[in-house]
């Protein structure tokens, strides 16, 4: 803070000097920057594939994760507007976060798997799933490394050219991978159990943690033991 105070403070009172010390500060971040970048890229090119394989070898997550998305769409279209809603799949369902009441969820869930039994596969996409980051991400880091195996060289602009290439591909190829890798819309005999108010408290190592409390969707696979479940 000191240093960026005397900066301002420079570039404010002495144009000249303010650039000659921004100057290292524009070098350093044009060089650490790439190598970070290096290191993330190695990092997704093996989490990214293995994430995406975690879900597709889920056949219960999958399908969760199709009724998840349709229940934002329903929750959506009730509402006529996007709205800042995110959630997770499991095995045995799906959480929601966001301004809802149980019952509005559990009403938009019973309506979302309905129409994907009645044939609204597309229900099952959504723009702002999370795939979308995994695959930009993987993008970014692939062409990165491309890049840095066609050049020789770990530069700034290989950055920016990853980071272009893979947010104008990533979000057309979402729907795809999506499709056949990380939802399932063959929802039939699916059911849906209740919605259940998840506590916002955890405790670890004596110590006690507060976060927002989330709905979760409970559901039963077709063919699945029907188990004990505390919903509302």
């Amino acid at each position: 803070m000191p240093f960026l105070f005397l900066l301002l403070l420079a570039l404010f009172l002495a144009p000249w000097l303010g650039l000659i010390l921004l100057l290292p500060l524009v070098l350093l971040v044009l060089v650490m920057v790439p190598f970070g970048f290096a290191l993330r890229s190695l990092f997704w090119l093996f989490a990214g594939p293995s994430r995406l394989l975690s879900v597709f070898s889920n056949g219960n997550v999958r399908r969760n994760h199709a009724l998840e998305h349709a229940t934002a769409h329903v929750l959506e279209e009730s509402l006529g507007r996007p709205l800042p809603l995110s959630g997770y799949a499991v095995e045995e369902g799906f959480f929601v976060d966001g301004p809802f009441s149980p019952p509005m969820v559990l009403a938009a869930a019973r309506e979302a798997l309905a129409r994907l039994q009645g044939g609204e596969v597309s229900l099952a996409l959504h723009r702002r799933c999370g795939t979308t980051v995994i695959v930009v991400n993987l993008l970014a880091s692939a062409a990165f490394l491309l890049l840095l195996g066609v050049t020789g060289r770990i530069s700034f602009l290989s950055v920016v050219v990853a980071l272009l290439v893979a947010n104008g591909i990533g979000p057309l190829l979402s729907p795809f991978v999506q499709r056949h890798l990380t939802t399932d819309a063959s929802v039939a005999g699916m059911e849906i159990l209740g919605v259940e108010v998840r506590s916002g408290h955890s405790q670890a190592l004596g110590v006690s943690f507060s976060f927002p409390s989330r709905l979760f969707v409970a559901t039963r696979q077709a063919g699945q033991a029907l188990t004990a479940q505390v919903v509302r």
